[in-house]
């Protein structure tokens, strides 16, 4: 009788929050961006926002979930199903960009996102954590995830910049899977070894 040989894969399953319930599309002046990056840190998900079913079925799936310590990566996953959070850190919060702009420019916040992250990307960093740290934090991130995929599936509930950077740094170590990771709300992506 022929012996079929199972082989275990590894995967690690990034997962960006669903829809803030702050929206990107007001105008403020450079000067208030610095509060709306609060506020927007410090909110949960729109109260009508369904997550997709396929996502929920794959956090149900998982042997262990992690999130970021923000309240939309915390509260993304509660709505997924999440029976457990395994790990709530900090590594794993959303990239840091420029926040101070001058009052006499109004534009909508996410005008004013895209200028910061620009300018962040090439070399900006007052007062905010640089890209090479950005990059270091996420090495640090993939690295627990990594250590964790002995337990089984794991899957990480975070923001599409950070997810990015460790999607990346996962293609670098050998996970196979998409050079981007979904950046939509509730985008999914997983990588395999």
């Amino acid at each position: 009788m022929m012996q079929i040989l199972r082989h275990n894969v590894s995967t690690i399953t990034l997962i960006r929050h669903g829809p803030p319930a702050v929206s990107l599309r007001q105008r403020i002046s450079g000067h208030q961006f610095r509060q709306f990056v609060e506020r927007y840190d410090a909110a949960k998900i729109e109260h009508r926002a369904l997550p997709p079913r396929k996502v929920a079925q794959v956090i149900a799936q998982a042997d262990r979930v992690f999130a970021s310590n923000r309240p939309r990566a915390t509260h993304t996953a509660e709505l997924l199903g999440a029976p457990e959070l395994h790990m709530i850190d900090d590594r794993f919060r959303e990239i840091e960009f420029p926040v101070d702009f001058p009052r006499h420019f109004r534009f909508s916040a996410l005008t004013w996102t895209v200028i910061a992250l620009t300018l962040w990307r090439l070399g900006y960093s007052a007062r905010c954590e640089s890209f090479a740290r950005a990059k270091q934090r996420a090495r640090a991130a993939a690295d627990v995830l990594e250590s964790q995929t002995d337990e089984g599936s794991v899957v990480l509930v975070a923001h599409g910049g950070i997810n990015r950077l460790i999607a990346k740094e996962l293609r670098r170590r050998g996970w196979q899977g998409p050079r981007l990771p979904h950046s939509s709300h509730w985008g999914c992506t997983t990588y395999c070894r």
